[in-house]
């Protein structure tokens, strides 16, 4: 069994381009819900190292219509001062995420988790990768090299989040 260790801290969404002159940032929510961000009070926005260098701002005001959604911050109620924000990822705590419904997955959680063929390690999810209409999986083989493999049913069967590993059925997208 893979033992793996959950991050305390998930990233929630990007921060976009500034909107209007109050401040406002386009917000670009991973789950495509905006509740858990309005109603954190408190967000740790990233530095140029992501959530290490880390900074919490309190959060003014979340406000979504039918262009989207954008957030200012306590401190940064100018375009200017904003600016400095733009392509900033925000964190929070696992517990204050957005829910996960049945089938769905936090991607921080997929990456460490063994890949397996027939019950057999084949490697390990070093990274999770956006493409096209699908996340793609790249495997760090135990053989040597790496595998992109879909995160789609096609291909990967139950993830077992428990044990820390999942089963590819199709073995031919690893060649």
């Amino acid at each position: 069994m893979h033992e793996m260790r959950k991050p305390m801290y998930l990233a929630v969404a990007r921060l976009g381009a500034i909107r209007g002159l109050a401040g406002e940032l386009r917000l670009i929510s991973y789950s495509g819900e905006f509740s858990h961000i309005a109603e954190a009070g408190e967000i740790l926005v990233g530095g140029s190292l992501g959530l290490e260098d880390a900074r919490t701002l309190k959060v003014q005001q979340v406000l979504v219509g039918g262009w989207g959604a954008s957030i200012v911050f306590e401190g940064y109620r100018t375009p200017e001062k904003a600016r400095q924000l733009v392509g900033r990822e925000l964190f929070l705590p696992r517990g204050q995420a957005c829910p996960k419904k049945k089938g769905e997955y936090y991607v921080a959680d997929l990456v460490g988790m063994v890949a397996t063929v027939g019950g057999a390690r084949i490697g390990v999810v070093a990274a999770v990768l956006e493409g096209g209409a699908d996340d793609l999986l790249e495997i760090t083989r135990d053989s040597g090299g790496t595998a992109l493999v879909p995160f789609r049913r096609e291909f990967v069967g139950e993830v077992d989040e428990e044990k820390g590993e999942f089963e590819i059925i199709s073995p031919w997208i690893l060649e």
